[in-house]
């Protein structure tokens, strides 16, 4: 798996804070959304592909209408060699997502970047089980934020800061405790 940020953590959580639980989304809700997506792009590049083929065949073998038959082989090359590496990297995409909890508040970490929720601004917090979650024995965890200003976005550690209204945790398997600590940790 790829790891889309520097595992010691040093550039995102201050080196006073405690780490309380560092998880991960479902391993088998990840590989099921990374087929899912993987699919999903595959048929858009190989789609692309396939038209871009049929019009450079209009252009520069100068019929009135697309060789359908390359058209199709091409569309059908494209979607077997693209389809694994789409797959692998959707997979690695969800998968590298990490929630943590700190004494100070909580992280959400993706590969492109940091976001932080304190728990003195949380005003709400919520779970929610759809029928992918309660088959895998997971749950998300929707946290609402007061004003919408505390949610922070940092990269690298350079502190660049932008509003946003929330957080979800989605689909980890530890749901029930980690809503318990945020409800203990938001009351203090």
């Amino acid at each position: 798996m790829i790891d889309w940020f520097n595992n010691d953590l040093s550039d995102y959580i201050d080196k006073k804070e405690k780490i309380i639980i560092d998880t991960r989304k479902n391993d088998k809700i990840c590989h099921l959304l990374g087929i899912i997506w993987g699919i999903i792009f595959t048929l858009f590049a190989a789609l692309y592909m396939a038209v871009l083929s049929g019009i450079i065949s209009v252009v520069f073998v100068d019929n009135v209408e697309p060789n359908l038959f390359i058209t199709f082989i091409v569309f059908i090359l494209v979607f077997i060699c693209t389809l694994s590496p789409f797959i692998r990297l959707e997979y690695n995409s969800q998968l590298s997502t990490r929630y943590i909890l700190t004494n100070n508040g909580i992280y959400k970490m993706t590969r492109f970047g940091c976001k932080f929720v304190a728990y003195n601004q949380i005003t709400e917090v919520s779970v929610s089980i759809t029928g992918l979650n309660r088959k895998f024995g997971a749950g998300s965890i929707r946290i609402w934020t007061a004003n919408g200003n505390v949610v922070g976005y940092v990269s690298g550690g350079n502190g660049t800061i932008y509003s946003m209204g929330g957080l979800t945790i989605e689909s980890v398997d530890n749901y029930k405790k980690i809503r318990e600590i945020i409800i203990k940790n938001r009351k203090k």
